[in-house]
């Protein structure tokens, strides 16, 4: 992990649900600057907006007051895939979190992450909250961290959410079947989610045209050795191009742009991504 990671700009375009004062739209009335209807003066009662014109237009010559959307907080989770195929990809989850976390802090939102390998371990539990020194040191632990197993708790994670909608970052390398990615993506609709998938395009474009490979999964631990060949080179690299589609395709299907990761982390894809994905 980094020793300075850059942080992002994030907006939802949707309205929020929570009454706190924030950075993103909310559907709560109060002292925002973006104009959301006409009410009654009884029915909101400050004198200092009433609009005239609108009184006297009203048809039943009630006083009309100006009232405005107030924008709310926001509580961003990252949903984390510790499972073994992501060892090598941690360092890379560990400067995003830290990113997420500031980021998230600089809007006033809280931020809370859920790490999700064979079991939910507490260790890699965090409440959303408002304090960045736990995350700091979530994320150390995280660079360090030798991932085993399967990321079985992914399917559990979605309890752990608040029922308000929130902001999510999901972070897989997504080597599971499509039925169990379909059913970790069902209950997460309720919340802006942002899918994340880390790969490593070094595990297969930097394959050798000649010569034996050994592969391991790292989930099983099972060994197979192959002799390379151009031929075989380019079938490996067309089946996760193909691999790439087909998850488009799913996340899709929910409502949901993925954003795939390869080597370091950058906050520009972050900022790119919100630029043209409304969530």
């Amino acid at each position: 992990m980094s020793k300075a990671v850059p942080s992002f700009h994030y907006r939802l375009a949707h309205p929020g649900y929570r009454v706190f004062p924030g950075a993103h739209p909310g559907q709560t009335v109060g002292g925002g600057q973006l104009f959301k209807r006409h009410e009654p003066l009884l029915a909101s009662p400050d004198p200092r907006r009433i609009d005239l014109r609108a009184s006297v237009l009203d048809p039943f010559r009630h006083y009309r007051v100006r009232v405005f959307q107030q924008h709310s907080k926001l509580a961003v989770y990252v949903i984390a895939d510790l499972s073994a195929s992501m060892r090598g990809k941690l360092p890379l989850l560990a400067d995003f979190v830290l990113s997420a976390a500031q980021s998230a802090l600089e809007c006033g939102d809280s931020f809370g992450f859920i790490g999700c390998g064979p079991s939910l371990d507490r260790r890699w539990l965090l409440p959303a909250s408002q304090t960045l020194q736990p995350v700091r040191e979530l994320a150390i632990r995280l660079a360090d961290f030798q991932a085993h197993g399967k990321a079985d708790s992914l399917q559990r994670a979605a309890t752990l959410l608040p029922a308000r909608r929130s902001l999510v970052f999901l972070v897989s390398d997504c080597h599971f079947d499509p039925a169990s990615l379909r059913k970790l993506l069902r209950p997460l609709t309720p919340h802006a989610v942002v899918p994340m998938v880390a790969w490593d395009e070094a595990e297969y474009r930097g394959l050798p045209e000649w010569g034996l490979a050994r592969f391991k999964d790292a989930e099983n631990g099972r060994e197979r050795t192959l002799l390379m060949r151009p031929d075989l080179k380019r079938r490996i690299v067309q089946a996760f191009e193909d691999r790439r589609e087909h998850l488009r395709r799913i996340f899709r299907a929910f409502g949901m742009e993925p954003l795939f990761f390869s080597g370091a982390y950058r906050a520009e894809a972050m900022e790119r991504y919100f630029l043209r994905h409304a969530l």
